[in-house]
């Protein structure tokens, strides 16, 4: 079925299953996950209908799936002969995350989605999310055409990976990168998040958004020499799962639009904003259109 018009914006990755675990014990079991699911549900909070081209295992439940379909258009998934990757997302008080995997075969999740996985009307799209390592971004954006926006597993951001990090920002046709603090410090070392950005510029990056939970995020622009910081929305946070990625949709889905760098970080903190109220993956279905458009309006005045 290649025949239905392409959609404005694809997320490419995998579908995972998260077991949560909050700092008071609380538990939330079986839930949605996967980056890529959660970048697209920060999307379609701006009245998108993304694609997504992700792995699922065998066992993927029905339900999960039914709801991915219902917001996302899901020709681009691929469903492996392999157990559904399940992992348990473990928060600490200072808002840390520690990933366990519950299931043996976690590799071809992990590295997700590859480029022979890509619907052929998928290739009209105007904008793709990728979340993967070095290797596979350097591969996907020399087959993609549109904006790409590339979010670093953070597997893989750690000291001494600044040549492969800048490898794939000076040659790998990558048009906006978002580490968060974490990720970017571990890489340039424990610099203000000013420095962090003209590292990222400096290595390659045309533009940077880099991601501070609480205290908002930094995007800034090589070419027109734009900085823009904009604030965290004032929420109660429920759960902090996917927020950074929830935030890399909002941002795509105002880039696809064509609105400025500083508008599609606003938006994409809208949609950031909505996630951590919830337990994990945002539902659109619980965003009502004038609070999200309210919310838009406080960050901007």
């Amino acid at each position: 079925m290649t025949d239905r018009a392409a959609p404005a914006l694809v997320g490419i990755g995998a579908v995972f299953i998260d077991d949560i675990v909050l700092p008071t014990g609380q538990t939330f079991m079986q839930q949605l996950g996967g980056g890529v699911v959660h970048a697209l549900m920060g999307a379609a909070v701006w009245d998108e209908r993304p694609g997504i081209v992700a792995l699922v295992g065998e066992d993927l439940p029905d339900a999960i799936y039914q709801h991915l379909a219902r917001w996302l258009d899901t020709r681009g998934l691929r469903r492996l002969p392999l157990p559904q990757i399940r992992a348990w997302q473990i928060f600490e008080e200072d808002g840390t995350r520690r990933e366990l995997y519950r299931v043996r075969e976690t590799q071809p999740f992990i590295r997700g989605a590859q480029p022979e996985d890509l619907p052929l009307a998928y290739r009209q799209s105007r904008g793709f999310y990728l979340i993967t390592d070095f290797d596979n971004a350097y591969t996907w954006c020399h087959t993609l055409s549109g904006c790409v926006l590339w979010e670093p597993l953070q597997q893989i951001m750690t000291p001494g990976v600044r040549d492969r990090l800048r490898r794939v920002l000076q040659t790998g046709q990558v048009d906006i990168v978002s580490p968060n603090l974490v990720e970017a410090r571990a890489v340039y070392g424990d610099l203000p998040p000013e420095a962090l950005v003209e590292a990222l510029l400096e290595d390659g990056a045309r533009r940077a958004a880099l991601r501070m939970g609480a205290q908002g995020s930094l995007v800034a622009d090589r070419e027109t020499g734009e900085r823009h910081w904009v604030s965290a929305l004032p929420v109660t946070v429920v759960d902090q799962t996917g927020a950074g990625n929830t935030y890399c949709g909002g941002l795509l889905a105002g880039l696809v639009q064509g609105r400025s760098l500083r508008e599609a970080a606003e938006m994409a903190a809208v949609s950031a904003s909505f996630c951590v109220e919830q337990v994990g993956v945002l539902d659109p279905k619980r965003v009502q259109p004038s609070e999200r458009d309210r919310r838009l309006q406080q960050l901007r005045g």
